[in-house]
């Protein structure tokens, strides 16, 4: 049974309405205007990080806001919404739905994928959305129940990757799971986004190529000039 929440996206297109740190963009306000100009030109979904940020963007949009936050520690390498406690936050501040880091990676303090899935769902029922690197987490994940998986993760851990956007890679997962897929990761262009679409993903999530200024901008100089 697919939540009913996805089905408010399926066959479009999520924005990663997102800002680099120390960067004047990375403020709630200027985070949901970012929000409320990509749903106005048609996004169906919107991806943000930070509670603060959450909180702005959900009050600002009528689309599904999926919600995550950033942790970076020394003891674990997992940082997309670690601990239970960040996703009760998350759901307090409006998400609709949550990513979390589902890979099989240990969390702070050991604690396994499976025992942070157990643990949320004895005290919440949003939405979980699973990102993952590779085939064999995104199976693993819908084993566990997660309600879809997103590819953000590929190319960001120790499993290889052939390269952004893994379009491969979403067309092998499609075939293998029947929760809802969200191809994120390297997509810059439209034709890429139907190319997704068309091999099996549910939706596509597009992020610097869009919403990121700071990078684009360091891409023109570093390599153009």
């Amino acid at each position: 049974m697919i939540a009913p929440v996805f089905l408010q996206f399926k066959g479009g297109l999520v924005v990663s309405c997102q800002a680099n740190e120390g960067t004047p963009m990375n403020t709630p306000e200027f985070i949901a205007a970012q929000a409320m100009t990509v749903e106005l030109a048609g996004a169906k979904a919107i991806r943000a990080q930070g509670i603060e940020n959450v909180t702005r963007v959900v009050a600002s949009v009528k689309v599904p806001v999926i919600g995550l936050v950033k942790s970076y520690t020394s003891d674990s390498d997992v940082y997309i919404t670690p601990t239970v406690e960040d996703v009760l936050a998350l759901e307090k501040a409006g998400a609709h739905i949550v990513a979390v880091d589902a890979t099989q990676r240990s969390r702070n303090g050991g604690v396994s994928l499976e025992e942070f899935f157990a643990n949320v769902r004895k005290v919440s029922s949003i939405p979980l959305l699973a990102d993952v690197d590779s085939l064999e987490n995104a199976i693993n994940a819908e084993a566990l129940g997660f309600e879809a998986i997103a590819t953000t993760l590929n190319g960001y851990t120790d499993i290889p990757s052939t390269g952004l956007p893994n379009v491969d890679l979403v067309m092998e997962i499609s075939k293998a799971i029947k929760v809802p897929l969200i191809a994120e990761g390297g997509f810059a262009n439209p034709q890429q986004v139907k190319n997704a679409i068309s091999n099996g993903a549910w939706a596509v999530c597009v992020g610097t190529a869009i919403t990121n200024p700071y990078l684009l901008t360091k891409h023109f100089v570093n390599e153009g000039l």
